[in-house]
């Protein structure tokens, strides 16, 4: 009997550990994966929020619309994107899921501009994106380009990350040879979003395939940004908006890099094993010494000498004199035996300010718009910076109730320093900030730039150096943009429209080059570039269009000419070996050789016939035929035209 109990017993424990084990395994949390995708265009959705219904655990798809977050079985996941509806998934034993979201009604009937004529997204055929703008502005950048970057599914921004600097933005990866830019029309004139104040924008539409681009024929190949502007309209109102902010370089040892012990210990290492050892078998080294370990060294000296402990004496200072005719500079160098953090020493915290009043206002028979904006963005990289000034007046008049004539214009003024050699060549001083030894510091004895003079230090260059000497290296543009334009609507169902506009520029900019006496591979002379250039753009469009719904038939029809001219002129000039380094001698005619000139011009046209018509059954059959045939200045008489049609159902 007390054999039997004791089994009982044995088995209810058992049974017990099973149940805990059981429950622990139905509450087991797992790795969930999977992709979103909206269903009208089946491109991966940026930024979707997927939560974990009921619980703070969330995250956001990836620009593939990947994401990857923990859950249960029994767990709903809520996966949400603001134009799609919402949707919910509960969790299964499978562990990636294929979630595709819907547009929502309210974005259907948004009304979207998608070349020369504006309709609602739910009646396009083609795969068009909607940017939300107050989203984006919601990014404190100077230009709308760097504001892009993961505004729109299949939209990829590449920014260099210096104040105003240029971006590649791509639409769908590339899809031609050449140029790969998109085409950005701002109020139906070519244009670009480098210098626009983000403040001014109504709306930007990404026009993505064949189906939505092809009116604009083969300048749309690698996909169109469609910008509109602001207008007034209500009661007169002045308006402010602006911040002001700070920007905070990376903290730490930003490339994990080694200390001057540990840069001297890998050396040593890196020369036994290479066998580059003297005959007692230890390695020799120009600054590090010849012992067994490496000797950090109280300075490093030029030449072939190896670094000395203690101050030098007064013989080795006259011998390690380099002078360039600057009245001496000594490359003896105070050995940084904690190590030079390199990285903070061209990064610094910079202010980033943007100002912008409107003033906008309408009613029956005008509107008007106009906006003084000021930005002033200071890079983080030293003596980086942009500033811009600019000016916006658009303005609508009805002469009569058919009758329109309108204008939008745009003025900006724009001065900035960007990285010296662009922040991603070979010569940056950001490369050179990982590059450079940690036992050279920024300043030899004498207060001259230190650097890799010394032998056994490499050939980097001092990255403080090059972001100092751009100070008073400058780049200025002046440009005018815009259009004027009138509309004419008769016999109820036609609207003719003419529209001539353009850009005009002016760029100026020059640049000064300093002997850099202090790297191993050095300018033993200074130098002197001078640039100009101007460049002027026109368009000339005329356009017609038909509009007329038959019970539940819809036909739209529009047809156009557009005539484009561009050319331009710039000329660049250098000399080598200025008498002096000061600012106020910094001309061509003042170098004494190394002359160099160099200009350009171009001049090309585009002439070209539209036509697209587009029809939708019973809001839900839709068909839209696209032609246009372009002809360029570019090509010979025998093949200057091409067509390029397009159809989507």
């Amino acid at each position: 009997m007390m054999l039997y109990t004791l089994l009982l017993q044995k088995r209810q424990v058992c049974l017990f550990i099973l149940c805990i084990l059981t429950s622990l395994a139905v509450t087991a949390q797992t790795r969930i994966t999977g992709k979103v995708t909206g269903s009208d265009d089946q491109l991966p959705v940026i930024g979707a929020s997927v939560l974990v219904k009921g619980t703070n655990s969330g995250t956001v798809t990836d620009v593939n619309g990947n994401f990857s977050i923990t859950a249960k079985q029994g767990d709903v996941l809520v996966i949400s994107y603001l134009g799609y509806v919402a949707k919910e998934l509960a969790v299964s034993s499978q562990t990636n899921y294929s979630i595709s979201l819907a547009p929502a009604s309210t974005a259907l009937n948004e009304i979207v501009v998608t070349g020369y004529t504006s309709e609602r997204k739910k009646d396009i055929t083609g795969s068009v994106s909607v940017v939300n703008v107050e989203d984006m502005k919601s990014i404190p950048a100077g230009s709308p380009e760097q504001m892009l970057q993961g505004r729109a599914s299949g939209l990829n921004v590449t920014t260099s990350g210096e104040p105003g600097g240029g971006s590649n933005i791509r639409i769908r990866g590339i899809t031609s040879l050449g140029n790969v830019d998109p085409l950005v029309m701002i109020d139906g004139v070519q244009g670009s979003l480098r210098n626009i104040n983000a403040n001014d924008i109504s709306s930007i539409q990404v026009l993505k395939d064949a189906g939505a681009a092809a009116v604009y024929g083969v300048r749309g190949a690698n996909g169109v940004i469609v910008v509109t502007t602001k207008r007034g309209a209500g009661k007169a109102k002045i308006t402010y908006d602006g911040y002001t902010g700070t920007q905070v370089p990376l903290q730490g040892n930003v490339f994990n890099l080694l200390n001057t012990q540990g840069m001297a210990d890998l050396t040593w290492l890196a020369l036994r094993n290479s066998g580059q050892v003297a005959a007692n078998g230890n390695p020799t080294h120009p600054q590090y010494g010849n012992g067994v370990n490496p000797v950090i060294p109280d300075y490093i000296l030029i030449g072939g000498t190896s670094g000395v402990t203690g101050q030098p004496t007064q013989a080795q200072i006259d011998q390690y004199n380099v002078d360039y005719g600057k009245g001496g500079i000594y490359q003896i160098v105070p050995a940084n035996k904690q190590g030079t953090d390199w990285f903070h020493q061209i990064f610094d915290t910079a202010p980033i300010n943007s100002h912008t009043v409107t003033a906008a206002g309408g009613a029956d028979k005008s509107n008007y718009l106009f906006s003084l904006g000021y930005f002033d963005q200071q890079g983080t990289l030293v003596n980086t910076y942009l500033k811009r000034y600019s000016l916006r007046a658009n303005t609508t008049f009805n002469i009569k109730d058919n009758i329109r004539v309108g204008e939008n214009a745009y003025i900006f003024y724009r001065d900035a320093r960007g990285t010296p050699a662009g922040n991603q060549g070979e010569g940056n001083p950001i490369s050179m900030a990982y590059r450079q030894q940690p036992i050279i510091p920024v300043f030899d004895i004498m207060g001259n730039y230190a650097g890799t003079r010394a032998q056994g230090l490499g050939n980097a260059q001092n990255p403080f150096a090059n972001v100092d000497r751009v100070d008073g290296n400058q780049y200025n543009i002046w440009d005018i943009q815009g259009n004027i334009f009138a509309e004419v609507d008769f016999l109820k169902h036609f609207m003719a429209r003419t529209s001539f506009g353009g850009t005009l520029d002016n760029q100026y900019g020059f640049n000064f080059g300093f002997r850099t006496y202090e790297n191993a591979e050095n300018n033993a002379s200074n130098s002197f570039n001078e640039t100009a250039q101007y460049n002027r753009q026109w368009t000339w469009t005329n356009t017609l269009s038909y509009n007329q719904q038959f019970g539940k038939h819809s036909v739209k029809v529009l047809g156009g000419l557009e005539a484009i001219e561009l050319r331009g002129r710039g000329l660049n000039g250098g000399a080598l070996g200025l008498f002096t380094d000061n600012p106020n001698f910094r001309t061509l005619s003042n170098g004494s050789g190394g002359f160099t000139n160099s200009s350009y011009v171009y001049q090309e046209a585009l002439s070209s016939q539209f036509g697209k018509a587009d029809y939708a059954f019973d809001d839900k059959y839709l068909l839209s035929v696209t032609v246009r045939r372009d002809g360029s200045s570019r090509f010979g008489p025998n093949s200057r035209y091409g067509v390029f049609p397009a159809f989507s159902a």
